[in-house]
């Protein structure tokens, strides 16, 4: 394949004469060089650029004429690449089939300082259903005056969502979305600070906020966001009906009549969702007059960051809608009309609302849970209702975790099939050994009648008494994965397809394929994040202070990504960031450079090695990459949560180590620091770590990292900055280890 097969992509430029968006549905070629070589998950491209290699999948040249994936089947030829038309497409579609369900929490008991969540059997929805009550809140937004008259004018209208992930949230988006308002995304788990810059940055003139927060951040934050001047309360599914053991029961959420009462706060006046649907039935305004344009932004989408305050990602409504085409033209994160997709991760982060996006498209259920009822050990699960959690309420076909989530799963199982006793116990050890490839340890008699066929029977059991029994692909994103949970969850539970992207790239520029499709085997490979998406094209460049090079067989280098996905207009308000972090290459592409240093392997598929932002350099001249040996050390016995210190002034590095949020009991006991350190030797040697990047120091802390305390990232990303300050306190841990940083 040459020339021929140039690339294409939405003309998405202005045209001079009339100011105005050029025809969205028109393509443009974009010349790229011809194919210089062929692998299983990858070709390559000719490139002309000095010390780069150039990538994209096969399905871009065997399926779609060179083209970047970009509109899914969702969507006729003449619908718009946006948002709104592919879930009007879906409501269409899919009308009669179960959309959203939600679970009422219907009692919330205290004990001492614990509470407890009891909660009813799903409650579902249709398309048609949920179809209905996002038009109605679209038409009820734009019976509001204001929002009316900018929009009507095609000026941008900002919205703000701080929430947790509920269907309230998802239909407070997409009606928003309707009317072509902007979202912008702010965690519950945020400080205020961090909250205030996403509110004020933006000047969101709306806010959707859970009844659960309201109280709570009515004075310190909402008060003080000049430019808000309506705040819609959600969250019903959220509020308990009944508390019990408290001091002071939780308020009961607002009735419409009780919201219009709420006095003003600062500018703004409050209101329902349900108010916003109601008032919006018998709306008749043309909501296609307001429609967004496939180039407008859809999200101003914080992240979370390990750093310092979040930085604002634009992002418009084609890098979404294509991200949504890639997963469909690659066929393995891909939804089926059966499936059920169980929900609990934040819709604030990139992954869960780009995966409920696909869901939807692909007309399948999405059942909400949440993180602290998700498992029958989740903290809000009362020890005395081990069947009431939401994956056993659900049972769900698909499922996607950050790593700290497979890890938990992982560490919860297996601590709980090691304390089974007699025979059943020695039958569920030798049958997960079995999945695993592990020698047989339990005995003959063991060996034999699982020979016999009872493997089978009781991974099933096992599987259905964690509620998934059905599941057939687990989703994993966000950080990286450790190889050994990898297997485990895989062997014993589900495929598990490990993703690569970020918030500029819609979450997604590689997924592996670890089930067969599009002709392609499967790729049951550990530690690697899988073939490139068809919406992304990948290069590497070479990093030659650190020895990377793309002369290296395999490849090496650091990882930018370009296509559909990738914001255009990079950092809300940060040109000079976003000109350093998307500078335009010669192919007239704006290419983002991660920072990430990957591998192309030999397959076609990437893998991530490194990180240029995480690197110190010690005494001895070495880097210690910190974001690489916390992934290794996650393989060693008894660590769930570390974080790794540098100093430029040492000769080694040092790590503490704290306790899981469902305590040391979940990954085998608090381990002894003496003996934790000759196991990370041992373990991390073996992982082929050199010397100075392995920890000669441990100290293992009872504090547990929370978003809530702000030391992890609402995807349980280590706050590096936070923690640093957190232990480098006069008397604190990092003097104890003789490593305290010197004041700044």
């Amino acid at each position: 394949m040459a020339t021929e097969n140039a690339d294409k992509a939405v003309d998405l430029t202005v045209n001079d004469s009339t100011g105005q968006p050029n025809d969205p549905k028109k393509v443009v070629p974009m010349t790229v060089g011809p194919v210089k070589g062929r692998m299983t998950y990858a070709v390559e491209l000719e490139c002309d650029e000095a010390d780069t290699r150039h990538w994209r999948h096969p399905w871009c040249y065997d399926k779609n004429g060179g083209e970047l994936a970009l509109r899914p089947p969702i969507l006729s030829q003449d619908d718009p690449p946006t948002i709104p038309n592919c879930i009007n497409g879906a409501v269409a579609k899919f009308g009669k089939a179960p959309c959203m369900g939600t679970r009422t929490i219907t009692e919330c008991a205290f004990e001492g300082k614990k509470q407890f969540w009891t909660k009813s059997d799903y409650a579902w929805k249709t398309y048609e259903e949920v179809g209905k009550d996002i038009t109605a809140a679209a038409q009820g937004l734009m019976n509001i005056p204001d929002i009316k008259a900018q929009r009507e004018a095609g000026k941008q209208y900002i919205a703000a969502v701080l929430a947790d992930t509920s269907a309230e949230w998802q239909m407070s988006a997409q009606a928003c979305l309707q009317c072509g308002i902007t979202l912008t995304t702010i965690y519950t788990t945020l400080g205020h600070e961090a909250m205030m810059h996403g509110l004020t940055e933006t000047q969101a003139e709306v806010l959707f906020i859970d009844w659960a927060q309201y109280s709570v951040l009515k004075d310190v934050v909402i008060a003080k966001a000049a430019a808000l001047k309506y705040i819609i309360v959600i969250g019903k599914s959220l509020t308990p009906l009944t508390t019990t053991g408290a001091d002071k029961p939780a308020a009961s959420f607002p009735t419409i009549e009780e919201a219009k009462a709420f006095p003003v706060i600062g500018s703004a006046k409050t209101m329902t969702l349900d108010e916003l649907i109601e008032t919006g039935r018998a709306g008749t305004f043309d909501l296609k007059s307001v429609a967004p344009k496939p180039e407008e932004t859809a999200f101003i989408m914080y992240t979370s960051g390990s750093t310092g305050l979040p930085k604002g990602v634009v992002l418009s409504h084609i890098n979404f809608v294509s991200v949504g085409a890639s997963a469909i033209a690659q066929g393995v994160v891909c939804p089926r009309n059966d499936d059920v997709y169980i929900a609990y991760l934040p819709l604030a982060h990139i992954l869960e609302l780009v995966v409920e996006f696909g869901v939807f498209i692909q007309g399948a259920g999405i059942g909400y849970g949440h993180a602290r009822t998700l498992t029958s050990s989740s903290p809000f699960m009362h020890p005395n209702n081990p069947k009431g959690s939401d994956l056993l309420a659900c049972r769900p076909t698909l499922m996607a975790g950050v790593p700290a989530i497979l890890d938990l799963i992982k560490n919860g199982l297996s601590q709980k099939v090691l304390k089974l006793p007699g025979l059943k116990g020695k039958l569920v050890r030798g049958a997960i050994n079995w999945q695993l490839g592990q020698p047989q340890k339990e005995g003959p008699i063991v060996g034999c009648l699982l020979s016999c066929g009872l493997k089978g029977k009781l991974i099933k059991k096992v599987k259905a008494g964690l509620g998934l029994e059905r599941l057939r692909l687990m989703i994993s994103g966000g950080a990286p994965l450790a190889p050994e949970t990898q297997d485990y969850v895989t062997a014993v539970l589900a495929p598990v397809a490990q993703g690569y992207g970020a918030t500029e790239t819609v979450g997604c520029a590689s997924v592996q394929e670890s089930i067969a499709c599009g002709g392609r085997p499967a790729d049951q490979a550990v530690g690697h994040v899988g073939a490139i998406q068809p919406a992304s094209e990948i290069k590497l460049l070479s990093v030659p202070d650190m020895g990377y090079l793309v002369t290296q067989s395999p490849p090496r280098g650091e990882i930018l990504i370009s296509g559909n996905n990738v914001t255009q207009t990079g950092y809300y308000k940060m040109e000079e960031k976003s000109a350093e972090d998307f500078p335009v290459h010669s192919d007239g592409k704006k290419w983002f450079h991660t920072g990430d240093i990957g591998v192309i392997m030999e397959t076609g598929v990437l893998k991530i090695i490194d990180r240029k932002k995480d690197l110190i350099k010690l005494t001895g001249g070495e880097y210690v990459s910190l974001g690489k040996v916390e992934a290794a050390l996650k393989q060693v016995s008894g660590i769930g949560a570390c974080v790794v210190f540098a100093r430029s002034d040492k000769d080694h590095c040092v790590v503490v180590v704290s306790q899981p949020e469902k305590g040391w009991d979940s990954v085998g006991g608090k381990p002894e620091e003496a003996a934790l350190v000759k196991e990370i030797e041992t373990t991390l040697r073996k992982s082929g770590l050199p010397r100075f990047e392995i920890p000669t120091k441990v100290a293992v802390d009872d504090a547990i990292w929370m978003p809530e305390n702000g030391l992890v990232t609402a995807s349980m990303k280590v706050q590096r900055n936070p923690l640093r300050n957190y232990y480098n306190g006069a008397g604190g841990v990092l003097e104890k280890m003789d490593y305290k940083f010197p004041d700044s």
